[in-house]
């Protein structure tokens, strides 16, 4: 227990430095950093009357998040015509501001300036949470001081950008606590008509995690503000997410999705969602028993995803390939897809899929119901080869290969083929696939009839 919360105070204090972005921990201090490209176009433009207001600026660029641009165009007003946003430093000694600039007869001008309370842009969101017709600005800081991530939010309106208190409790509770996260997403999740935040933070040195429902409400004098409105445990052992996304979870709900990366070198799968009928924060597959997620554990490195294409995300949960156990060197998993369906009650997870995943080249094939305990899988990631064998009880290490799937470049396979064709020992195969330069090839075993050799192309899929 003891090396464990060690190994997690280590990972707190490297991922604060990490994420911290200050001048200090850069060689040579901001004026020596590569700068990107100058801005082509419009966004040219913009940055030309943007120094020619404010004189010399260095562009700072969202770190993550689906806005990664230092210039974004979006309409904030409501008006119909896009604003130009714009998150620059003018020195080192400066906190990060944002500017707004307008679009008239006389080219882009700037309208308002504001600095900011933070010290790098880990993202920038866009959503309405007050029901005004305008898009108001989310913005996610990295502050120095600590490395945590806090939120701010912005409205435009009259050409002013107007601050958003955004709090970890309303203004009533006399609360002056800013709010933390690791990771957030921008959604109308209760469908009041209005966008709310859910915001997930992983505390590492305390081990707890936690979800947040961020909602705006009329602050203290009728001002503007955001707050945390509900909050929902997590698995407080992941260290940190792979993958975050909004979804629908179910055919009734929508919500945000976690894969996490655990300290035992699992992976979990965590849901939030908004229960409009109990009106609460749910994050169902939280075990108050455990203080952790269970059913969703697994030791294979893939996140959830939609496996079948029916518009409802899948989760993956592994179990050993015939074969296999704890003490193999280098296991095979099979991996079963699971949707999951909410009642009041709780929830049931439906198996839509059972597929044999290779991570490394990203690619599937789905697994059939006839070779239960009749066929195992053997992968070689050097050579690029997941083989696929019948499987006998206690001697799996000679049983027959059926087929292989391998991986070349389209001027690997031809020049092969050639060597082949030449020496007259043509091989029998399907290409299943290709992507860009890449082939995907199913090479049969000489005299094999066990798989039809056709439907191992309906089998075989590239994971999106």
């Amino acid at each position: 227990m003891r090396v464990s919360r060690m190994f997690r105070l280590l990972a707190a204090v490297v991922m604060t430095v990490l994420l911290c972005g200050c001048d200090k921990y850069l060689i040579g201090g901001e004026s020596q950093l590569m700068r990107p490209p100058y801005p082509a176009g419009e966004a040219r433009k913009i940055q030309e009357q943007l120094t020619k207001e404010l004189g010399v600026f260095t562009l700072k660029y969202p770190k993550n998040g689906d806005y990664r641009s230092a210039i974004i165009r979006v309409d904030l007003n409501g008006n119909g015509t896009e604003e130009a946003l714009v998150f620059y430093r003018k020195d080192a000694s400066e906190p990060i501001s944002l500017a707004v600039l307008g679009q008239n007869e006389k080219g882009w001008q700037v309208l308002d300036t504001r600095k900011s309370e933070g010290g790098e842009v880990e993202r920038v969101m866009f959503g309405n949470v007050n029901n005004d017709r305008c898009t108001e600005i989310i913005v996610g800081w990295t502050m120095y001081s600590t490395g945590l991530n806090i939120i701010s939010a912005y409205s435009f309106n009259e050409n002013r950008i107007n601050p958003i208190d955004v709090r970890e409790f309303s203004e009533t509770q006399a609360s002056n606590i800013s709010v933390a996260y690791t990771d957030m997403q921008i959604h109308d999740f209760d469908n009041d008509g209005c966008d709310e935040i859910i915001a997930s933070y992983i505390n590492l040195s305390e081990v707890t995690a936690t979800a947040k429902l961020i909602e705006f409400h009329r602050g203290v004098d009728d001002s503007n503000a955001m707050s945390v409105t509900d909050t929902a445990p997590l698995d407080g052992h992941v260290l940190y997410y792979v993958g975050v996304k909004k979804a629908k979870l179910d055919d009734n709900v929508f919500g945000v999705a976690l894969d996490g990366y655990k300290d035992n070198s699992k992976m979990v799968t965590e849901y939030i969602y908004w229960d409009s009928l109990s009106g609460d924060l749910k994050t169902p597959f939280y075990s108050e028993e455990d203080k952790s997620v269970v059913c969703t554990a697994r030791s294979i490195y893939t996140t959830s995803r939609d496996i079948d294409s029916d518009d409802v995300l899948d989760i993956p949960v592994t179990e050993y390939l015939p074969g296999y156990d704890d003490a193999s060197d280098s296991p095979m998993y099979l991996t079963s897809w699971y949707n999951a369906d909410f009642e009041q009650s709780g929830y049931n997870f439906i198996r839509r899929k059972r597929t044999v995943i290779n991570t490394a080249e990203n690619y599937s094939v789905t697994w059939q119901s006839s070779w239960d305990d009749n066929v195992t899988c053997r992968i070689d990631e050097k050579n690029r080869i997941l083989y696929f064998y019948h499987y006998q009880k206690d001697k799996f290490a000679f049983s027959d290969e059926i087929f292989r799937i391998r991986v070349f470049s389209v001027e690997e396979w031809e020049s092969q083929l050639d060597e082949l064709a030449t020496a007259g020992s043509l091989p029998d195969y399907i290409v299943l696939d290709r992507s860009g330069d890449t082939l995907y090839i199913a090479l049969f075993a000489q005299g094999q009839s066990y798989v039809d050799e056709d439907s191992v192309v309906s089998y075989f899929s590239l994971m999106k």
